[in-house]
């Protein structure tokens, strides 16, 4: 559980990245995401921080795979809660235009991340043999990052 908290903390640190980015990427007042690649850019350190730090680092450290499973689950709440509050008190909103509402940059990352971080547990627990230490944080961390490319473009050109 420890590893799942610091794995927690430092990806809440890492995501933030994702708001610099977007502070970055256009003059005041931004909106919405831009659509395509520049947006895709944007979320991609949320993504990895969320979706696939929190995933591998836990599991890669972990003693059991009971261990493993618990601390991935506490980092990614750990993190996206803590992202999603950076967001909201630095009031980074973005129009996401299929549910015709504006939201926090944190949660629509967060969003996007749930499925990458799920998807590379699944890939970690199911391919390994033991479920917990370097193999198994090694594929959870490279079926993370393929899922990631896929969710971060489809969520580019959707959002």
């Amino acid at each position: 559980m420890r590893r799942g908290f610091e794995a927690g903390v430092i990806g809440a640190m890492l995501a933030a990245g994702t708001l610099v980015a977007f502070q970055l990427s256009r003059p005041a007042p931004r909106l919405q995401l831009p659509n395509g690649l520049d947006s895709s850019l944007i979320l991609t350190p949320a993504v990895v921080a969320l979706g696939i730090f929190v995933v591998s680092y836990p599991t890669f450290l972990a003693a059991t795979r009971e261990d493993a499973v618990l601390g991935v689950v506490a980092a990614f709440l750990i993190a996206a809660d803590a992202f999603m509050l950076i967001s909201l008190v630095a009031r980074d909103e973005v129009l996401v235009h299929p549910l015709g509402r504006s939201l926090p940059l944190g949660v629509v990352a967060a969003a996007v991340s749930v499925p990458v971080a799920l998807g590379g547990l699944l890939i970690g627990q199911l391919t390994a043999p033991f479920g917990f230490g370097r193999s198994t944080g090694l594929r959870s961390a490279l079926g993370g990052a393929a899922l990631g490319l896929v969710f971060v473009v489809v969520a580019a050109y959707s959002v």
